[in-house]
């Protein structure tokens, strides 16, 4: 599933995960914050859910995006960035591997005792 961020407008109601509404008002008396900075919100693919809401500088320095951009080229460079697969997922043999690796370390440790 990929994430979906927009700007943080304070114009529209989103629902919770849980199913609750947050409307522009209940937002900003949670998150007074959102008045004075900028946030974007993480939701589904239609807008309506928000499953986050997180301070866009901070996402900037988190993903290393450069400050030169606006802030629509921001959000979608850090859209990319969390929806990119990383370049290697462990095979199901490097999991067995691992867990056999482990394994025999548990048994070291058992041995020594």
């Amino acid at each position: 599933m990929a994430k979906h961020l927009e700007k943080y407008t304070g114009t529209k109601t989103y629902m919770t995960p849980s199913g609750e509404l947050f409307t522009p008002q209940s937002v900003l008396s949670r998150y007074p914050a959102v008045s004075e900075f900028a946030h974007i919100v993480e939701t589904d693919e239609s807008g309506e859910v928000m499953f986050a809401l997180q301070n866009l500088s901070a996402l900037r320095s988190m993903y290393g995006v450069s400050a030169s951009l606006t802030e629509s080229e921001a959000i979608a460079a850090i859209e990319t960035i969390v929806n990119t697969v990383p370049e290697y997922a462990p095979t199901a043999e490097d999991r067995i591997a691992a867990a056999l690796e482990f394994s025999n370390i548990l048994s070291m440790e058992d041995a020594t005792v």
